[in-house]
């Protein structure tokens, strides 16, 4: 009698054992799936944030036909984030005709604290 309890009952007892460690395996694997998904779409956000403001930088130093050395240094800033989250050719030549761009000083409007 002894044999048979512990020939098939522990086989009974380890089955359920690894039926419930194979639903919590799955379970982590789902949850850690979504927590990729989320972070590829946060990327994917900021990216997309980065290049419009590149984008809209280029446009406004172009008009001016300069750029502030510190706009310039944030430009540089951000061009090197958005390339590190995985960049487009589109805004590489945009960054090198902005960084080409004369480097002065914004005129002061008369009576401004700018």
């Amino acid at each position: 009698m002894d044999e048979f309890i512990l020939k098939y009952w522990l086989q009974v007892v380890f089955g359920i054992v690894l039926t419930i460690l194979s639903f919590g395996v799955r379970k982590i694997a789902a949850s850690l799936k979504s927590e990729i998904a989320d972070q590829k779409s946060i990327k994917l956000g900021i990216q997309a944030i980065l290049r419009d403001r590149l984008i809209q930088s280029y446009n406004v130093h172009t008009a001016l036909g300069y750029c502030e050395i510190h706009d310039r240094d944030n430009i540089s800033n951000m061009y090197k984030q958005y390339h590190t989250l995985g960049a487009n050719g589109v805004v590489d030549r945009l960054i090198i005709e902005l960084l080409d761009l004369p480097v002065k000083q914004r005129e002061k409007i008369p009576n401004s604290k700018i």
